[in-house]
């Protein structure tokens, strides 16, 4: 406890005692998170595994659990690992409540590329610099956290600080967040000067608009951003056309838009694939330009026809498929199913094509690629229930396998209304041999991925051999002569 603590009132004393409690709540749950690390590491090694990675499966035990996404397992055993191998007293102050899980994160992340020689100096130094004291009666957000460990970190391992640096420019991306009236917002993360260069340019676009534009600075801006979008050197008119040339934009977009239509009236159940739900009002916009493909259910679920014994599914039973599920059906798992794989539920017989895995509505799901190849590894199984649900169920080659086992999820497209199977047959047959253990080819051998762990080592010698390197480069400037190597050819390089 901070000594200041004595002083406080009584509602001061209760908020900070109850945020303690909360965040020392969230202490267990990384150490659940590594108990899962620790049983898939035992279960494997008890059975001689050697390809089946540990983290991955305990990444699924814990999404299966506590309904987290795949990148948020993930997260949570990369963290639990690091604190708990390489920063045991910082993990002291998660445990007892001082620190939350987001200053967990972020330890871990800034810390990640730091040699293990050096942690035990960083550790102290990171324990000692958040621990309570008379003055600090709270732990740093996380700005002023992040600012504390890059000093550290500098100071204890430099390379370490410039292989991160490296590692954060390897970090750019752009998102699109779907939010509510039909908008959505696409965030980019860039270095600093390309954000700087796109800024100014769609500023400049944003100040071209003509005296009496009726759009606010905000919408100027946002045509600007589409404008490049499209290659064009003005900004787009209201209605989203080019002020001189009216053919322009259907020149230059160059994406398909897809929209699921329930049959609702009034154009109340459309829904944009990549997005979600969207009003009428938008609904009738796109209805102008768009073309209207129907599929009976009935044709899409036959396993009598040449369709079905083909291992890739046609364009309107993937839509379907996608459109049914919405995300990856794995339990907790947040990745679109227009990003997913379609898995057959019983693997295809490449040879007997008839004797099943057909490629038909029924037989499909929507994995995930991680999801999917441990749902071929046997880690995991599943069947379509007769209500349309997913049923999950450990695997044969699960870690801590558990007979009783049953996590079930459910639909989110767009289309699960229309998720029961139409053959009912298929899901009796789906359930037999998932618990059977016969839906997973268990070919992990053939594939020799390297294990995250492993993967995440690797990445950490590669970074910190780039910045040694960057480190001992020349000045730039001219090329001097160089002088006769006296290296020989059993020496060790300079890094």
């Amino acid at each position: 406890m901070p000594e200041a603590f004595a002083r406080w009132d009584p509602g001061q004393q209760r908020g900070y005692l109850t945020q303690r409690t909360i965040y020392a709540a969230e202490g267990r749950t990384l150490a659940y998170a590594y108990d899962c690390v620790r049983s898939a590491t035992d279960g494997f090694a008890a059975e001689g595994d050697l390809h089946r990675d540990p983290w991955e499966a305990a990444a699924t035990m814990i999404g299966a659990s506590m309904a987290l996404s795949r990148h948020g397992a993930s997260r949570l055993v990369t963290t639990a690992v690091e604190l708990t191998e390489r920063l045991p007293r910082t993990a002291a102050l998660l445990a007892t409540g001082w620190i939350g899980i987001l200053a967990a994160h972020t330890i871990a992340e800034e810390t990640a590329l730091v040699a293990d020689h050096f942690m035990p100096d960083v550790d102290r130094r990171i324990s000692e610099g958040l621990a309570p004291t008379r003055r600090r009666t709270h732990p740093p957000r996380l700005g002023p956290l992040r600012k504390m460990l890059l000093k550290t970190i500098s100071a204890c391992d430099p390379l370490g600080a410039d292989a991160r640096a490296e590692q954060s420019r390897r970090g750019q991306d752009v998102e699109l967040v779907p939010i509510r009236d039909d908008r959505a917002i696409i965030t980019a993360t860039l270095t600093a000067e390309d954000a700087l260069e796109i800024a100014d340019r769609v500023e400049a676009l944003a100040r071209t608009a003509p005296v009496g534009d009726p759009r606010t600075l905000g919408q100027l801006r946002a045509a600007g951003l589409l404008a490049l979008s499209r290659g064009w050197s003005c900004l787009p008119d209201p209605r989203g056309e080019h002020p001189g040339d009216p053919e322009a934009r259907s020149a230059a977009r160059r994406v398909v838009l897809h929209a699921y239509d329930d049959g609702s009236p009034l154009n109340r159940g459309i829904s944009l694939a990549g997005y979600g739900p969207i009003s009428g009002h938008t609904a009738d916009e796109l209805q102008r330009e768009v073309s209207h493909r129907v599929h009976e259910l009935s044709e899409l679920s036959d396993p009598d026809t040449a369709a079905a014994r083909r291992h890739a599914p046609s364009e309107a039973l993937a839509h379907f498929c996608r459109g049914r599920d919405g995300t990856c059906v794995f339990p907790g798992c947040q990745t679109p199913a227009e990003k997913s794989d379609l898995d057959h539920i019983i693997p295809f017989d490449h040879d007997l094509p008839e004797r099943g895995g057909h490629t038909t509505c029924d037989d499909l799901g929507s994995l995930c690629r991680f999801h999917h190849r441990l749902k071929t590894d046997g880690v995991w199984a599943y069947y379509r229930d007769t209500d349309g649900s997913y049923v999950w169920i450990h695997g044969p080659h699960h870690p801590d396998r558990d007979p009783a086992t049953r996590v079930t999820t459910y639909p989110t497209g767009p289309l699960s209304d229309h998720a029961a199977p139409r053959r009912p047959e298929a899901s009796r047959r789906q359930q037999e041999a998932a618990e059977a253990g016969a839906t997973g080819s268990g070919c992990a051998e053939s594939r020799r991925r390297p294990h995250l762990r492993h993967r995440r080592d690797a990445e950490r010698h590669t970074l910190r051999a780039q910045a040694r390197l960057r480190r001992h480069a020349p000045p730039p400037g001219p090329v001097e002569p160089s002088a006769p190597s006296t290296t020989g050819p059993g020496d060790e390089p300079p890094f």
